[in-house]
């Protein structure tokens, strides 16, 4: 039976727990780049025991930029400031995988010069901005953006990658036959609509070598009426481990209501009939993210197998060190209550939970 303070691996990379940080958009970047802000961040978050860091969504190609203070993965030049930050982790021990996003619809064209790119002409219903229809050459070339960002991340001393195929963003926008009703190579089925994840994955495995873990971060299925189900999304993780995939962190699809991930006052795990569904059907490392607060939901889901380990976004923006108080019996939970103050925050360039008077305060015991 796993225990939560044990440690498993991914595809060779040797994890002390099972407690991993899930991406989250800090919007502390400067120019593109990593700040120093982010990297006081980051070091707290390996000297707080967390198991795996997965960074903040790193954009591959420049139309994919949603935030001011977003770093990006596109240019060469990029990997020198992106190995401090994996300096940072490994000098205290811990270990950190890139996150690859792309935002699709909700990019930024006033940041990026570019304009809105989707896999179908349309408008954003949440900001009613026009959306551009990737050509089929384009995808290919998107494609190819993912993949020279995952040897980037290599060449920047990251321990692996992690597509984000969630959410809304680009990637799960073409996994969805609600957003995706293209008739050529990369829609118009359910296997089409998985090329464009399936070549990322195939990319990032040419590019990065045979032993680089390869993530995606997905929703098993959509939370949108027209949304892809969870037999289509299981069926999609099959093709995803053929394409080379070690690991899958389980959140949602499109969504219905915009981030409907972030789910407000939400205390208590809300994915695990996901997990329980994909668990049953294939022998894959899994994570799963949302709702976690209480050790024994933590343990719960661990020691009962229904994921190898579980990952938390708010709690580690109030608490940097939550694992290692969570370890010692200091905390039986995390004290966020997901009122959502942070992501207000975070629009405002300064990530801090609303009730802490500092970014690295951690609160008292």
């Amino acid at each position: 039976m796993a225990q939560l303070f044990e440690s498993f691996t991914i595809r060779g990379l040797a994890i002390p727990n099972r407690f991993v940080r899930s991406a989250t958009v800090d919007n502390l970047g400067e120019n593109q780049e990593v700040s120093q802000a982010q990297l006081d961040f980051y070091r707290e978050l390996a000297r707080g025991e967390v198991g795996l860091i997965i960074s903040s969504g790193l954009f591959p190609s420049l139309d994919g930029w949603a935030a001011p203070g977003q770093v990006g993965i596109h240019r060469d030049e990029q990997v020198r400031t992106l190995r401090r930050l994996t300096a940072v982790v490994h000098k205290e021990g811990g270990r950190v995988v890139a996150q690859l996003m792309h935002a699709g619809w909700f990019g930024n064209p006033e940041l990026s010069g570019q304009s809105l790119v989707g896999p179908m002409q349309t408008v954003n219903p949440a900001n009613g901005r026009e959306v551009r229809a990737l050509a089929s050459q384009e995808v290919y070339q998107h494609v190819e953006d993912f993949a020279r960002a995952g040897r980037r991340a290599r060449e920047a001393g990251f321990d692996g990658v992690q597509v984000h195929a969630a959410h809304s963003w680009l990637v799960s926008a073409f996994l969805s036959p609600a957003t995706n009703l293209r008739k050529d190579e990369w829609g118009g089925s359910a296997a089409k609509r998985s090329a464009f994840l399936i070549k990322i994955l195939e990319g990032l495995r040419r590019e990065c070598g045979p032993d680089f873990p390869l993530l995606i971060k997905l929703g098993l299925r959509d939370y949108h009426p027209q949304g892809k189900t969870l037999a289509e999304g299981i069926d999609l993780v099959r093709a995803a481990m053929r394409a080379g995939l070690d690991a899958l962190e389980i959140s949602e699809g499109l969504e219905g209501q915009p981030f409907h991930h972030i789910r407000e006052a939400a205390t208590r795990p809300y994915y695990l009939a996901e997990t329980r569904a994909l668990r049953e059907a294939v022998n894959l490392p899994t994570i799963v993210v949302g709702g976690f607060r209480r050790l024994e939901d933590m343990q719960a889901v661990v020691e009962g197998d229904l994921a190898d380990a579980i990952s938390l976004c708010r709690p580690f923006i109030m608490d940097q060190h939550l694992v290692r108080k969570l370890r010692t019996g200091a905390l039986s939970r995390s004290d966020c209550v997901s009122c959502n103050g942070c992501i207000q925050e975070m629009h405002r360039r300064n990530l801090h939970c609303v009730f802490r008077s500092g970014l690295l305060t951690p609160p008292s015991p």
